[in-house]
């Protein structure tokens, strides 16, 4: 049986990764609509591909915390059983 902290941080961690994993995907896709407008010469090809790192990175980030909540979540679980048993 988990414990009400141990909930609260396998949520942040479902949140945070769905968050990330769609950071992330929204970034590549705009990073290639960034390649396809530098391809076509168009103007603001170099923004839209600033953008898409930008967004890359942010995904990144929130699936690093993710991990995090994740792992914080486990050890309180070990530690918990280490204290029972």
């Amino acid at each position: 049986m988990r414990t009400p902290r141990e909930k609260k941080l396998i949520t942040k961690y479902w949140w945070y990764g769905g968050t990330g994993a769609m950071l992330l995907g929204s970034g590549l896709a705009v990073l290639l609509h960034g390649s396809k407008m530098k391809e076509a010469d168009e103007n603001p090809w170099f923004w839209v591909s600033t953008g898409g790192f930008s967004l890359i990175m942010s995904g990144l980030s929130f699936i690093g915390d993710a991990n995090r909540f994740r792992t914080m979540a486990d050890v309180l679980q070990e530690l918990d059983k280490r204290d029972q048993g």
